[in-house]
């Protein structure tokens, strides 16, 4: 930004204050004369004679350094006061907003020591290029955008906001960015928005007025990077890891990607993948161990690789098992297809069978499914009775009637995506059932309802009133019998504080329900500091998810810790992990590109001439005092002194001897 070209003055005028060099010497020149005195000798006033020649018009001029110090000080003076200037050449003038970027794409190494720190040293540039009317709005553009200095003409307070700025692990919000940049030319005839970015904004910006400048940070797209991470597990299968890696490069690159296992800080295995250039390889032969809980995965490369992998932060991925479901489930069923595979489908859900009339196992289980079989007595747990022969304490059941009316979907918010889906079912026959208050109906033929859930004895209990096979309904072929058992099973899944499916991005907010009695909830971010959020009733809100890695919520009631949850953020974007400097930017229909329409503008410098003009006039009190200690002493023979030492220093208005 620098082109100077000559030297100007803003107040010219000033400059004829450089007549006061003219009285200076004057009165030099005009010093006090002494009168002669006719004396014995003029050995002892060697000085007196040195006086009278220097008040000789020709000699009155000689060289001074006190007369050189003061000159000096008022040639600063005058210029100062004139104000030079140069002309530079500058991104914006007058009303500047910059919008700084600080998402995660610019923590990149491509320029050193990072893009984030050259956009912070060309902005404080531009503070340094401000004219004497130009102000600046300094905002931080991140997942949520910033403020750092409204308006300000103060430049350092304008480089200390940019100073304080730090880069994030999240993608940045371009939206509301514009709108701010934008409320910054309400009242304004002329905005300037001066946008410092490596260029990975979206397309789909809404115009803002002004005139949008856009300086690119950034030389290489080569990255590599963990771009999906998830595990899954299937019944009596060992948990399976799922990841994709990704590559932003022009070159193939041989990349390692290890594992750590439950926080441990040894790798437990590693594998070596060539991933092809601007392409992506999908990973799905990787078995984790039965006690898998967390997984933390890194991506290097080979020490002897001559490639390179300009950002860290999409080098490293986390998650944690999925415990959202029912969890265990033993099913008892003969010939239920239907109902054994959406419960072999759904998420969270370790599936066991037995036979029907056989011995329950010991081993207890979060749900309990019987079809067509009720086992006596009934096991500890939540049940799931489908078409019960026989009654219990529970309810009471009778013999199959015939259906003459359609099933009808009650209110139940456990039904509510059901209603559309029961139009095309139809149901032969059905078992007349009475419950008490504890259960609630959710589907009804006429007024008989045929299937209930409810609460009772310190258990979920639910019972469905017919044979779900065909062709006694052809309910187990429509949507709506998965969507049914479905709903019932979250309806059994115990509790959780996080309602949370998978990783989340930075940024994110994540909602935390007080379970089980618990009054306060702490989260422990990455770097491990420890949040206490403030409750809302039965729920907390966490909003500190700007790092990505893995995040541990305790709920505690009267301080002591009753339940720990986990849950994983991850940057997984690609808008982000695409390192590649764009050389324009796009806001509204207009394409803009890198260091559009230069400005010329004015770089003052007079407060450093005003600063050397003080040096100057320290010196020159240190020159002056330092003279009046120099001062001759005269002795007469024999050691006599005489009656004043210092002839020279006459009294005001005193002649000399």
């Amino acid at each position: 930004m620098g082109n100077l070209s000559s030297l100007s003055f803003l107040t010219p005028l000033a400059l004829a204050l450089a007549a006061l060099a003219v009285p200076i010497v004057l009165l030099y020149m005009l010093r006090l004369r002494r009168t002669e005195t006719p004396i014995s000798s003029t050995f002892l006033w060697q000085q007196l004679v040195r006086d009278r020649e220097a008040n000789a018009p020709w000699q009155r001029l000689r060289p001074s350094w006190l007369l050189l110090l003061q000159l000096l000080i008022l040639a600063a003076l005058v210029i100062a006061l004139a104000r030079p200037f140069v002309e530079v050449k500058t991104i914006s003038t007058g009303r500047i907003v910059l919008l700084l970027d600080a998402s995660a794409s610019m923590t990149a190494t491509d320029v050193a020591p990072s893009r984030f720190e050259a956009a912070r040293a060309q902005a404080l540039e531009m503070v340094d290029l401000l004219g004497a009317d130009d102000t600046m709005t300094v905002i931080r553009v991140a997942d949520t955008p910033e403020v750092l200095a409204a308006a300000s003409r103060d430049r350092l307070v304008l480089r200390e906001a940019i100073e304080s700025a730090e880069p994030s692990g999240s993608s940045a919000d371009w939206h509301a960015a514009l709108t701010l940049a934008a409320a910054g030319a309400v009242g304004v005839d002329t905005l300037s928005v001066v946008i410092l970015s490596d260029g990975g904004l979206p397309g789909d910006l809404p115009p803002i007025p002004g005139t949008v400048r856009y300086v690119p940070v950034g030389e290489s797209s080569r990255n590599v990077a963990i771009t999906a991470l998830a595990t899954s597990a299937l019944p009596d299968q060992p948990p399976q890891l799922f990841a994709r890696l990704s590559n932003y490069g022009n070159q193939d690159v041989d990349v390692i990607l290890d594992g750590r296992l439950n926080g441990s800080s040894v790798i437990d295995w590693a594998f070596r993948y060539t991933v092809p250039a601007n392409g992506d390889i999908d990973l799905f032969d990787i078995e984790l161990p039965p006690d898998f809980e967390t997984l933390t995965t890194t991506l290097t490369l080979p020490s002897a690789s001559r490639e390179a992998d300009y950002l860290a932060l999409d080098n490293v991925a986390h998650t944690v098992r999925d415990r959202s479901g029912v969890g265990r489930v033993l099913l008892a069923a003969d010939d239920n297809l239907f109902l054994r595979q959406v419960f072999r489908s759904l998420r969270g859900v370790e599936l066991f069978e037995i036979e029907p009339g056989s011995a329950l196992p010991r081993d207890p289980f979060d749900l309990y499914v019987f079809d067509g079989w009720v086992p006596d007595p009934l096991p500890d747990g939540d049940l799931l009775l489908v078409n019960p022969p026989v009654s219990t304490e529970f309810y009471t059941i009778g013999a199959p009637v015939d259906a003459t009316a359609d099933l009808v979907a009650t209110a139940d918010p456990r039904v509510r995506n059901l209603g559309p889906f029961l139009n095309a079912s139809n149901l032969l026959q059905y078992r007349p059932l009475e419950v008490g208050p504890w259960a609630t109906p959710l589907l009804r033929i006429g007024t008989q309802q045929v299937v209930v859930a409810g609460e009772v004895d310190g258990r979920q209990v639910a019972i469905v009133a017919f044979d779900a096979r065909y062709p006694n309904t052809d309910l187990v072929l429509q949507p709506a019998w998965p969507i049914l058992i479905a709903e019932l099973s979250a309806w059994f899944s115990p509790p959780r504080a996080l309602d949370l499916t998978g990783s989340l991005q930075p940024g994110a907010t994540v909602p935390i329900r007080l379970i089980e009695d618990a009054n306060a909830a702490v989260v422990t971010r990455p770097d491990g500091e420890r949040v206490e959020l403030v409750p809302d009733g039965s729920s907390a809100v966490f909003a500190g998810t700007d790092a990505p890695g893995l995040y541990t919520v305790d709920l505690l009631r009267d301080n002591e810790v009753i339940r720990t949850e986990q849950f994983v953020v991850n940057l997984f974007d690609p808008a982000e992990s695409a390192i590649a400097p764009r050389d324009s930017v796009t806001i509204g229909t207009t394409t803009i590109p890198q260091g559009a329409r230069e400005e010329t503008a004015r770089r003052e410098f007079w407060p450093w001439i005003a600063a050397i003009g003080l040096a100057i006039l320290l010196v020159e009190w240190l020159v002056y005092h330092r003279s009046l200690r120099r001062l001759p002493r005269v002795t007469l023979p024999g050691g006599r002194r005489p009656i004043r030492e210092r002839v020279p220093a006459l009294r005001r208005g005193e002649r000399g001897l």
